[in-house]
This record gives C-alpha cells, structure tokens and sequence, in this order.
C-alpha cells in the first residue's frame, strides 16, 4: 500500500470542496492508498449534515477496510453510522465490518451492529449486512447464535438479493 498524507480539502468548511476531496480520496483509495491519517477527519464528515458527505465519508472508510488498513477506527466509525437515517450510509457501515473482518478485530459491538442490520427495512442493507455475517464467519470464524438465526430467517425474504446473501453466509 502506498502510504500518503491528509488531503488539504477534506479540511474544508466548504460542501463542495469536501465533495471534491472526498472524490479525490476515493480515487486514491481504489489505487490501494493507505490514508489512514484521514479517519478521524472522515469521523467528523460521517457526522456532517450533509447526506452526500455522510455517504462519501462512510464508503472511503469501508474502502479502507476493503484494502486491510489496520486501524481499529474503522470499525468505530462504521459501529457509528449502523445507524445513521440514511439506508445507504448503513449498507457502507456493514460493507465496512464485513471488508474489515480478517484484519480488524471485530468486536462485540460490530457484531451487534451486524445483527442490527440484518433486521433493516432496506432490502440492500440487510444484504450487505448478510454478506457481512458471512465475512465474518468465514474470515474471523464467528458463529454468534443470533446471527445464524437470523440468516436462516432471511433464506425466506421477499428480496432474491437478501436470500442469496443469506445463502453465502451460511455455506
């Protein structure tokens, strides 16, 4: 991974200029670079009141996990934005738990999270949130009782998307 420092524009206070970097730290990202010096600053934007930053914070810091940066903030931010209003904000929240585990400990907290998730009224959340589970039975060999429950639940769910998730995470 190529280590870089903090983008100069996700310090703004402007809208438009954080947008920009974080489409700028998102290019990065999908190159593999390590920015973990950003995590707190992408904290602070999962937090913004604006639902396009929210968005972009939450999907660069679950990409981090996705390239196996190795900070336990991750996590913490994605535990944080399980439950956020948006649906896509909570579909990034469990992508990130599920990118992260193998490299992260996941803690019982995001495991919570995880089951949390699998109940969402958002059919792509509670996918995201299946595959999750799977990630983390495979990858970290979690077999919380709960959440093994709640997967075979959902092998019956209106959505095809969360039955066949439901099905990963169980093999």
């Amino acid at each position: 991974m190529i280590t870089v420092g903090i983008r100069e524009d996700l310090l703004s206070e402007n809208a438009a200029t954080i947008l920009k970097g974080l489409d700028g730290l998102d290019a990065e990202l999908r190159k593999k670079a390590d920015h973990r010096d950003t995590l707190d600053r992408l904290l602070k934007l999962s937090r913004y009141d604006n639902e396009e930053i929210v968005q972009k914070a939450t999907w660069c810091a679950a990409k981090m996990g996705q390239n196996k940066v190795n900070d336990k903030r991750i996590i913490s931010l994605m535990i944080e934005a399980a439950v956020n209003g948006d649906p896509e904000v909570r579909e990034n929240a469990a992508w990130g738990i599920g990118e992260a585990a193998g490299t992260i400990e996941i803690n019982d907290v995001a495991v919570a999270v995880i089951l949390s998730l699998l109940d969402d009224a958002n059919c792509d959340t509670r996918a995201m949130a299946a595959w999750a589970a799977g990630r983390l039975r495979h990858k970290t060999g979690n077999t919380d009782a709960a959440i093994e429950n709640k997967l075979k639940e959902l092998l019956n769910d209106v959505s095809a998307y969360v039955r066949m998730t439901a099905e990963f995470a169980l093999e």
